[in-house]
């Protein structure tokens, strides 16, 4: 490990808009660059991605249109119209920018990724917040300096590394008290919307998220990345802690269809695995060990499938090979397995404990944690 790499959840920031259609206009100038230079613009909304382009006619370009509210865009400068060459990749000129119903202008001598805009009230509070979280991102450059400066040896050294994570989650957390603040004191500000979709991690808290979510002002929870995060909450709290599992049905190893709600009035472990799933397989005599432990107290398993159709015979024979002894299921769509999708499942293993009302109580249950579950419900 030559560097040491910190995430950073990088956030944006935006005063409150209505967001009725609005109409841009963009205008830049970059050099003196013309035909066969071109301009092209790209932005990625409703699922669509939407790239618009105009030759460049003595250094300058415009762009015209109209968004529904305000979000995320690049502009990108193709400087000539040479083969593209693997040996020798063009640099990417690109300038990432938040686009919004107003005429913003970019200017620079020689590429766009160096462009300083104006006229946009959204990029220039964005630069404002940027400078403001730019003390606690400076954290993590500091972290890397010490780093860089040890020995390979130290840099190996397992309790020197722990130190450095532990660190850096302090920071992050910095991070998101920073952007939480935000949200909390400027609930009408497109900022709060964006800095609080930032500190979302994929498993997030839904009901908590939601209860902050819908503290926003109303013309936020309507825009293209309210919605969409509207929908994210809601998919996420579909399989949080507490609500009640959704029920499905799905086909066992021989055709026939078996309920999540047959198991009613016993723990049961939803498993989603595959057969070419190596940390799967790795975690199924976790599963065979705590089955064999707590079958007779009222555990169960229910394993799922997202193996395809065309990998079924490599599905039994895992479930042979692995001893996986409680009942497998599966509609064999791989990764569009019905119950997958409908419990959201993006990555294998994960599975989901419901208790004998239905209700999920618990999910990602892997390596020693599991066993710790049961013993505390079972009282072992």
């Amino acid at each position: 490990m030559k560097n040491m790499k910190w995430a950073l959840m990088l956030a944006v920031a935006l005063p409150a808009f209505g967001f009725a259609q609005q109409n841009y206009t963009l205008q830049g100038t970059v050099g003196k660059l013309n035909k066969p230079a071109k301009a092209y613009l790209r932005l990625n909304y409703e699922g669509k991605e939407r790239i618009d382009s105009v030759e460049m006619k003595n250094g300058t370009f415009e762009f015209k249109g109209s968004i529904p509210s305000p979000m995320e865009a690049h502009l990108r400068i193709i400087h000539d119209n040479a083969p593209f060459d693997p040996a020798k990749p063009p640099k990417q000129d690109i300038f990432g920018f938040l686009i919004e119903g107003t005429t913003i202008k970019f200017v620079s001598a020689d590429s766009i990724k160096n462009a300083k805009i104006s006229g946009s009230p959204l990029n220039a509070e964005n630069d404002k917040v940027t400078a403001l979280l730019k003390p606690i991102y400076d954290q993590y450059e500091v972290l890397n300096t010490e780093y860089k400066s040890k020995s390979l040896a130290d840099q190996q050294d397992p309790i020197f590394i722990k130190s450095l994570e532990d660190r850096a989650q302090l920071i992050q957390q910095a991070t998101i008290d920073a952007k939480m603040d935000y949200v909390a004191k400027n609930p009408k500000s497109y900022m709060a919307l964006m800095a609080f979709n930032s500190t979302l991690p994929p498993d997030f808290n839904a009901i908590k998220a939601e209860e902050v979510f819908l503290k926003l002002d109303p013309s936020l929870q309507n825009s293209i990345l309210g919605q969409d995060l509207a929908k994210r909450i809601a998919l996420v709290k579909k399989t949080s802690e507490g609500v009640e599992a959704q029920d499905f049905t799905q086909p066992d190893t021989d055709g026939k269809p078996v309920k999540l709600s047959d198991y009613r009035g016993k723990y049961v472990l939803i498993d989603f695995w595959a057969s070419w799933c190596a940390p799967c397989r790795r975690e199924n005599p976790n599963l065979v060990k705590s089955y064999a432990k707590y079958q007779k107290d009222g555990f169960e398993i229910l394993g799922v499938s997202m193996d395809k159709a065309a990998d079924k015979a490599k599905w039994l024979k895992a479930i042979q090979d692995d001893g996986l002894t409680w009942k497998q299921v599966g509609d064999l769509k791989g990764w569009e397995n019905e119950a997958g999708v409908m419990y959201d499942v993006k990555a294998i293993p994960m599975n989901f404990l419901v208790d004998p009302n239905g209700k999920i109580i618990a999910k990602e249950l892997r390596g020693s944690k599991l066993d710790e579950k049961l013993a505390e419900i079972f009282g072992k």
